[in-house]
């Protein structure tokens, strides 16, 4: 259970990071800069949490592979929607 609450702590960081991003294709503006910290928060926030939950190197690694998972693959997913309409 801690391991699903650390990866949704994370989830959450970096979904928040990719729609404040400029370049982000799942909303139509991205959201507001202070957000940015929010999504910062939880990331500074994730890292302690791997770190208990698993021992602390097997934490930082867990995080920051998870991290660099969704940085990844969130960009990707906008393939999904399809070809974006210029109006």
């Amino acid at each position: 259970m801690a391991v699903f609450f650390c990866t949704l702590i994370t989830v959450a960081g970096a979904l928040l990071l990719y729609l404040c991003s400029g370049n982000q294709r799942w909303l139509a503006r991205p959201l507001p800069v202070p957000l940015r910290a929010l999504a910062g928060c939880l990331w500074a926030l994730s890292l302690p949490l791997w770190m208990t939950t698993l021992s602390a190197k097997a934490g930082l690694f867990a995080a920051l592979t998870l991290q660099m998972l969704l940085l990844g693959v969130l960009p990707l997913l906008s393939l999904l929607r399809g070809p974006a309409e210029n109006p």
